[in-house]
């Protein structure tokens, strides 16, 4: 069985590189939104093009193959959980295999109900510092997501859809004596050999002994940011490269102090991208918003922000120099011309030096800490690199509130979109989202109820949209927490 599921992954991760399409418009696009003068937003065509660095959901395949970033399996005051959502007409059935940072990996089956979601114990009863999982499905496809239940806060990751030979993390922190976990899982029945570098505030680190790092077969490895020599660092950002051997990333972090608390768990990005989307900004008294932009390449690149209100009216574009093998960071409260309220962003890259030719391109993510109260939580997010016409949350969002979902059209014309939830007797639209109007770069927000707490969430549009969200932290938790969603795509989709 081992031996077939190698051969599986192998296959599969021919197939997605084959399906890829490099768009050599980008720069030309970017170039052309410095000339944005305070014009709608969604004047900015190609809003789908590039390689995608996130998940992503193939409704129509016969199986599908999810990469969990792990949960921390030796606290018993920390848990964790896999959401596994069938949408389809009949039931799926499947394989979960565990893997430890000490310890053969272990296999558990499972079977979905048609049109439901199935809630699986990440830890399986095992101790381990960190605990990831592979989710393979067989006969139809299924969603996957990682939920960690964590006495500082409950974090949703994505799973990866297939291991990688890079990731890359803009934002890490260990100040105050925060931890910051970088998790790598080689899923594979082969060693997987890594270089492993990460820069702070006084540049790129790439130790020796991070160098020639080997991985064992079916097995996961921790690396403690503080005792690399990066404690009390504001920056942390990562670079996983791997010469043998594809893995998987992801980050655990728990924040203690110096201007953040909480905990979050995230997936890695596996590519660097020339455009990234952030449909959920927000400038506010009480949320503190940066966006830590991470350039591992060794060209400058220079970075045009377009901001723009829910109405879609863009401010005048922002450039920002991101750094050859430094991070960078910006912070929209500080703009006078952005007014209080929600806001969306495009990001795009082009090379700094003058005919230097495309951007290499960069990693972005976004912090944002919140008080409400007497209560104080961090969150972060990886932007969308590219917009879709569907996406589905598996583990559902946070209910009751304004901003359960948020919803952004980047491109120049109108889109239209629902939102539904998975029940009984498949998906269920949403009363008052079954058909929104949206202007071209305009975004809005989408409130959602107890219907949707447990149940997978999907919003379809007839134009390609970016969707983030809100999620819920825990019930001693008011602050929510936020997590991108998975793009779906159609097997046949280049």
């Amino acid at each position: 069985m081992a031996q077939r599921r190698s051969t599986s992954l192998a296959s599969r991760a021919i197939g997605r590189t084959r399906q890829i399409v490099v768009v050599g418009l980008a720069v030309m696009i970017a170039v052309a939104l410095v000339f944005v003068d305070r014009r709608p937003i969604g004047d900015a065509e190609n809003v789908d093009a590039g390689p995608s660095s996130v998940p992503e959901f193939r409704r129509d395949a016969k199986a599908s193959t999810w990469f969990c970033p792990g949960v921390v399996g030796n606290d018993d005051s920390i848990g964790g959980s896999l959401i596994i959502a069938n949408a389809g007409e009949t039931p799926v059935g499947g394989t979960i295999t565990r893997f430890f940072v000490d310890g053969a990996a272990r296999q558990q089956r499972f079977a979905v109900p048609a049109r439901s979601s199935l809630e699986v114990d990440a830890l399986a009863g095992v101790s381990s510092p960190f605990v990831s999982a592979l989710v393979e499905s067989q006969g139809a496809a299924v969603a996957v997501e990682q939920r960690t239940t964590h006495r500082a806060g409950n974090a949703v990751a994505s799973c990866a859809s297939a291991p990688a030979g890079s990731w890359h993390l803009a934002d890490g922190f260990t100040g105050a004596d925060s931890i910051d976990n970088v998790v790598v899982t080689n899923p594979s029945l082969d060693s997987a050999i890594l270089d492993i570098s990460f820069v702070t505030s006084i540049g790129e680190r790439s130790p020796q002994s991070l160098k020639g790092v080997v991985i064992p077969p079916e097995s996961v490895r921790v690396f403690d940011l503080a005792s690399l020599d990066a404690r009390n660092e504001a920056i942390a950002a990562v670079s996983v490269r791997a010469s043998v051997g594809r893995v998987v990333v992801g980050r655990s972090q728990h924040y203690l102090g110096r201007g953040r608390l909480g905990y979050t768990m995230s997936l890695a990005s596996s590519l660097t991208g020339s455009r990234w989307f952030f449909a959920d900004g927000e400038k506010a008294a009480g949320v503190a918003e940066e966006y830590v932009i991470y350039n591992p390449s060794t060209s400058d690149q220079q970075l045009t922000f377009i901001i723009a209100g829910d109405d879609g009216v863009a401010i005048d574009p922002i450039v920002v120099t991101a750094s050859a093998k430094r991070v960078t960071k910006f912070a929209p409260a500080g703009l006078t011309a952005l007014p209080e309220g929600r806001y969306s962003v495009i990001v795009s890259a082009v090379a700094a030096l003058a005919g230097a030719g495309a951007a290499d391109g960069v990693v972005i993510e976004r912090v944002t800490t919140r008080e409400q109260g007497k209560n104080v939580a961090s969150a972060v997010l990886l932007g969308a690199p590219r917009a879709a016409t569907s996406w589905i949350a598996p583990a559902g969002v946070a209910v009751d509130v304004g901003d359960s979902i948020r919803v952004f059209n980047p491109g120049s014309q109108p889109a239209t979109f629902r939102v539904t939830y998975l029940g009984p007797a498949g998906n269920v639209a949403v009363t008052g989202y079954e058909e929104v109007s949206l202007a071209p770069g305009a975004s809005t927000s989408v409130q959602l109820g107890a219907e949707t707490a447990t149940s997978a969430v999907s919003v379809i549009a007839n134009e390609p949209v970016v969707v983030q969200r809100r999620v819920p932290r825990g019930p001693k938790q008011p602050v929510n927490g936020v997590a991108p969603l998975i793009a779906v795509v159609e097997s046949s989709t280049p």
